[in-house]
């Protein structure tokens, strides 16, 4: 399950970096590197908390809970540092881009996690 979710992230994060390269000139550099940076963020995320939830999955219903919390908890934590961190920190980054492009592609990965996730629990019930 993990691997095929990966997969699809790899595949829709790869795809979608290479348009924002192809749109290079609309975005500007700064803007550029701030997409990309949420692109890989966002999908490092997803894999990660996949990679929690499969490992949680044949547990009982109190760490089950637990990981499926700490994915949601960690992801929030490591978003916000980084968008402190350009912030205040990065140069040459663009901050808006990078929180835009954070949001977006947290918000199609939590999609498709979702998908995955109830097949699991589907699965789990079998």
């Amino acid at each position: 399950m993990i691997l095929r979710f990966a997969t699809l992230v790899l595949l829709v994060g790869g795809a979608a970096s290479a348009l924002l390269v192809v749109w290079r000139d609309r975005l500007g550099e700064a803007a550029l590197r701030g997409a990309l940076l949420g692109d890989a963020l966002a999908s490092a995320g997803a894999i990660a908390g996949m990679a929690l939830f499969a490992w949680s999955l044949p547990r009982p219903a109190g760490p089950f809970a637990g990981a499926v919390l700490l994915g949601f908890l960690g992801r929030l934590v490591v978003f916000g540092a980084a968008l402190i961190v350009v912030g205040l920190r990065a140069k040459g980054i663009d901050l808006a881009a990078t929180a835009v492009s954070l949001l977006g592609f947290y918000a199609v990965f939590q999609v498709l996690e979702v998908r995955f996730v109830l097949k699991g629990l589907r699965e789990r019930r079998s």
